[in-house]
């Protein structure tokens, strides 16, 4: 059995990295807006997730 949540994860901790480094410049910056860029990614994929399971 795959477990998708855990492929989630693995993707959404080093894109989220990369964008913080390419976008800000101070390392607060960086820390806060891959906190919340990988805190979009993860739940905005499960939210879509589960509006897919309502919906089919």
């Amino acid at each position: 059995m795959k477990s998708y949540l855990l492929v989630l994860l693995l993707f959404s901790i080093p894109a989220s990295l990369d964008l913080a480094i390419i976008r800000k410049e101070s390392k607060r910056e960086r820390l806060i807006y891959a906190l919340k860029t990988f805190l979009w990614m993860v739940v905005g994929s499960i939210a879509f997730g589960w509006i897919m399971y309502i919906t089919r």
